[in-house]
């Protein structure tokens, strides 16, 4: 809030409270934290990134700082690696499409799962994941830990020309590729349960919810609270616009408590929504199947 324009100060500080060990393990704050980048990355688009490349969040490497592995510390220093930003790698493909339309065609058209190893100066791999429009670089060392999804930085590495052998691929290169795929797999239903409870939910719903819980905290009926549960996990899916706005009627009128509670209660048998919780999954087809693109090992 400080360094901003008409600011008096020249040099701006910046501390960040980290928790201990344990807390984190509890918190899981490295965990929000990269989502929550992500979340950044996916509302405004690459193209329109709000930070320059010198102040880029690297959650990555304030970790190795607060864990204070020197070792680990050294993978995010400037050793003259090769940065290449996504307007670089587009004009790239631009320029393959004008000069030879045959040859772009035919990266285009490479199946899923493709994969491949370069010479590189530093060991390990890269892997590309998608599921729907969700996509993400992963860089991995040659223990197969992932130390970087800096876009820029990973475009930079696999960058070649089209005259580099590939390799033959190495020991266990299947089993690194596909612990990557599980853990984006993990980050594919994190993502899908959270747009399922929040974006997805009416302010109505949301309303009740927060109050049900709310309530939930402090009654001590075991047949209340079994009710608060059923009532929560009915209103938490898609519902008709004419219960919708019974919701919305609720929320203006501030009703909380135990008269929510009935209130809930009769929409829940006027409405028939017992069997409600039984509902049909999404199509296959409308699923987000993580996948695979391609991955490549650097030896």
């Amino acid at each position: 809030r400080i360094d901003r324009i008409g600011s008096d100060y020249d040099v701006i500080y910046g501390f960040n409270f980290l928790p201990e060990t344990g807390i984190e393990k509890n918190l899981k704050l490295k965990e929000k934290l990269h989502h929550r980048i992500q979340e950044i990355h996916d509302t405004i688009g690459e193209d329109s990134a709000i930070l320059d490349s010198s102040e880029q969040l690297n959650e990555e490497a304030m970790y190795a700082i607060y864990e204070k592995n020197s070792g680990q510390l050294s993978l995010f220093e400037d050793e003259g690696e090769e940065i290449l930003d996504l307007n670089e790698a587009e004009e790239i493909l631009r320029q393959l499409r004008k000069e030879n339309q045959n040859e772009y065609d035919r990266i285009v058209n490479l199946r899923d799962g493709i994969r491949t190893v370069k010479p590189s100066a530093s060991k390990g791999l890269f892997v590309f994941c998608q599921a729907g429009r969700y996509q993400q670089l992963f860089l991995l060392d040659d223990e197969g830990n992932i130390i970087s999804r800096d876009i820029p930085r990973i475009l930079g590495v696999i960058k070649c020309g089209h005259d580099v052998n590939s390799l033959p691929l190495p020991d266990g290169y299947n089993r690194k590729v596909m612990r990557v795929l599980s853990q984006f797999k993990e980050e594919v239903k994190h993502r899908e349960a959270e747009r399922e409870h929040t974006l997805s939910l009416s302010h109505g719903q949301r309303y009740v919810i927060r109050e049900l819980r709310a309530l939930f905290g402090v009654v001590d009926d075991e047949d209340i609270k079994g009710r608060i549960n059923l009532l929560e996990r009915t209103f938490r899916g898609a519902v008709p616009k004419a219960i919708d706005k019974e919701l919305n009627k609720i929320r203006r009128n501030g009703i909380t408590g135990l008269d929510l509670l009935r209130l809930l209660s009769e929409l829940y048998n006027q409405y028939g929504m017992r069997d409600w919780l039984d509902r049909k999954p999404l199509r296959f087809e409308e699923q987000e199947i993580p996948k695979i693109i391609c991955s490549e090992g650097l030896e």
